[in-house]
C-alpha cells in the first residue's frame, strides 16, 4: 500500500503529531516544537489534554476555507441540501455551490474535504484509544476518556457513512461500499468497508464508549458522557430501522435533561448550559471564530456582510404547518419587510419568513455554543420508533404529547394512526430540528424525494428557481452519495471512487 502522510493538529495542551487517513499535501516529518503520541500518554494529565484538544477540534476552521468552520459547517452543508431552509439571494457564495447541489457531487470541491476533516478526528482519537490502558492512575478517568474517544469515533465514521455511501436499507444486506472503518494508528490507506460493516463498528465502539462512561461527571457539555453515547446510538439505530434499540436509548438519553423555558427559545441556541443540551460546544471568548461560526451564517444579528445581504428563510408550506400558539412559530417573519422584525444590521436587507432562530453572541462576536444533540431530537426518535412499532403506537403518541404540549400550550394529544401519525412526527421534527443539519440526512435515510417549494420571488417563503436550480431530486441514486476528495483518491490505491 502507499504510505500515507502525517497530519499535525494544535490541541489544547500543544500540538501533537497523530496520523491522518489520507491526503498527500501534510507534513511528512515532526518538527522539533512537537509533542509525539508517547509523550501525551505518559501520564493523566497528558491524556485528559489529548481529549480535550479534540474537544477543540471540532469548532476550528478547517483547510483555510471560510465555509469549513468545524463540524457546524458540516451541519450547514447538509442543510443547504435539504427542502426547508432557503437562500433569498445568491450573495452567500461559499454554499451556494452545495445549495445547488454541485459541490457534493465534485471531487475537487471544498465541501467534499469535510472527509479529511473526519478523518483527522479519527485519526487523534485512536491514538487516545489505543493507548490510554497504558497510561498509570484511577481506572475511571481512564474510562472517562477512552469512552468519550470512543464516542467520537462512532461518530464520526456514522457522518461518514451517511454522506459518502449509499444509504442503510433496514432489512437489506447493505454489502454496498462504505467508508474505511480507522481502528488502528496506521499511515497505510485502507480499502472501503461495507456499509453493514460500518454500521456494525459504529454500534460496538457506542457500546463499549457506553460501558466506559458510566458514572462520569462531565465538566461542561462540549464533553461527552453517558447520555451523549446513547444519544447517538439512537440516531444510528433510527437510520437503520431498528427502531426497538432507537427507542430505547433515546428514553435513557434524555433522562435527566428538561425542556427550555419559552423565554430561552428567544435566546439563540447558542448557550452550552441550555437545559435542552446534551453536547453543545463550548466557545471560549478569546476563541473568535471571524466569519467561519455556523452563527455568523445563520443568525440575523451579527455584523457581516453575509448576514447583512443574506438572511435564510424556512419555507412557507413547512411555516404554515406551525400552530400559532406555538413558541417555535416566533423564530420566523412572514412580513419580516413590512414588520421591520427581526434586527438587522443598519445597512441589511429583510426578507419574509427569515428566521432569528440562532443568534451570534453580539453584533462584533459571531460566537455561538453550537447544540450537537438537543433533548428535543430524543423525543422525536423515541415517538417516530414507537410509531413504527406494532402495539406501540399509543407510547408514541405520549413521547410525542410530552414535546409538542411543551412548545404549544394548546397542543391537544395526536389521534392519528399509521402512516399519518409517522408524518406528523416528522413534521414535528422539521420544526424543532430546522437549521441544525438533519434534513438532507433524513431525506436520504426516509427514500423521500427532495421536493423544494417555488417562487419566481425571493421573500415569498420558497426557493427562487434561478437561486436554487435544483428543486426536485427522485429519490435514491448516486446524487445522493457525495463524491471522495480526489487527493484521497489518488493518495490510497486501496479505495475505490463513489460513481459520477
Amino acid at each position: 500500500m502507499k504510505k500515507i502522510k502525517v497530519y499535525i493538529l494544535a490541541l489544547a495542551v500543544g500540538l501533537i503529531l497523530f496520523p491522518t487517513s489520507c491526503s498527500k499535501d501534510f507534513l511528512e516529518t515532526r518538527p522539533t516544537d512537537q509533542l509525539a503520541a508517547g509523550d501525551v500518554f505518559n501520564s493523566l494529565t497528558g491524556a485528559w489534554g489529548a481529549i480535550n484538544g479534540v474537544h477543540r477540534s471540532v469548532y476550528i476552521q478547517y483547510n483555510s476555507v471560510q465555509a469549513h468552520g468545524g463540524f457546524p459547517g458540516l451541519y450547514l452543508f447538509i442543510d443547504f441540501l435539504g427542502t426547508d431552509l432557503v437562500f433569498n439571494t445568491t450573495a452567500n457564495g461559499w454554499y451556494l455551490n452545495g445549495y445547488r447541489w454541485v459541490d457534493h457531487r465534485n471531487e475537487r470541491s471544498n465541501t467534499v474535504l469535510y472527509w479529511h476533516n473526519l478523518y483527522r478526528l479519527i485519526s487523534n482519537v485512536n491514538q487516545i484509544i489505543n493507548n490510554i490502558d497504558n497510561v498509570t492512575g484511577p481506572e475511571a478517568e481512564k474510562n472517562a476518556i477512552k469512552g468519550q474517544a470512543l464516542t467520537y469515533r462512532a461518530w464520526a465514521h456514522f457522518m461518514l457513512v451517511q454522506l459518502w455511501a449509499d444509504r442503510f436499507v433496514p432489512g437489506g444486506a447493505n454489502s454496498q461500499d462504505g467508508v474505511p472503518y480507522m481502528e488502528e494508528i496506521t499511515f497505510n490507506g485502507k480499502a472501503r468497508n461495507s456499509v453493514a460493516e460500518v454500521y456494525s463498528k459504529i454500534n460496538a465502539d457506542l457500546t463499549a464508549a457506553i460501558t466506559n462512561l458510566e458514572g462520569y461527571n462531565r465538566a461542561n457539555k462540549s464533553h461527552i458522557n453517558k447520555s451523549v453515547a446513547q444519544a447517538v446510538q439512537a440516531q444510528v439505530a433510527l437510520v437503520q430501522g431498528n427502531w426497538n434499540q432507537a427507542a430505547t436509548s433515546a428514553n435513557a438519553a434524555r433522562q435527566g435533561y428538561s425542556f427550555m423555558t419559552a423565554a430561552q427559545h428567544q435566546d439563540g441556541y447558542n448557550q452550552q448550559n441550555n437545559p435542552e443540551n446534551l453536547w453543545a460546544h463550548f466557545v471560549q471568548e478569546d476563541q473568535t471564530l471571524y466569519f467561519y461560526s455556523f452563527y455568523a451564517q445563520m443568525s440575523h444579528n451579527f455584523n457581516s456582510t453575509i448576514i447583512r445581504q443574506s438572511p435564510k428563510s424556512i419555507t412557507k408550506v413547512l411555516y404554515d404547518q406551525i400552530s400559532a400558539t406555538d413558541v417555535r412559530k416566533t423564530f420566523w417573519y412572514p412580513n419580516a419587510i413590512a414588520d421591520k422584525q427581526p434586527f438587522v444590521q443598519s445597512n441589511g436587507v429583510r426578507f419574509n419568513y427569515m428566521s432569528s432562530k440562532f443568534k451570534a453572541v453580539s453584533t462584533s462576536d459571531s460566537r455561538g455554543d453550537f447544540p450537537m444533540i438537543r433533548v428535543a431530537e430524543l423525543y422525536l426518535i423515541e415517538a417516530e420508533a414507537l410509531a413504527r412499532q406494532t402495539g406501540k403506537e399509543e407510547q408514541a403518541k405520549d413521547v410525542l404529547f410530552l414535546l409538542a404540549k411543551n412548545r404549544d400550550p394548546q397542543y391537544v394529544r395526536s389521534t392519528k394512526t399509521g402512516s399519518a401519525l409517522i408524518e406528523e412526527i416528522l413534521i414535528q421534527r422539521r420544526v424543532e430540528l430546522w437549521g441544525e443539519g438533519r434534513n438532507f440526512t433524513d431525506l436520504k435515510r426516509l427514500n423521500l424525494p427532495l421536493v423544494r417549494p417555488l417562487s419566481g420571488t425571493a421573500g415569498q417563503g420558497a426557493h427562487v428557481e434561478s437561486f436554487a436550480t435544483v428543486f426536485n431530486v427522485p429519490a435514491g441514486g448516486s446524487i445522493w452519495t457525495w463524491m471522495i476528495p480526489r487527493g484521497e483518491i489518488d493518495t490510497n490505491p486501496e479505495l475505490k471512487q463513489n460513481p459520477a
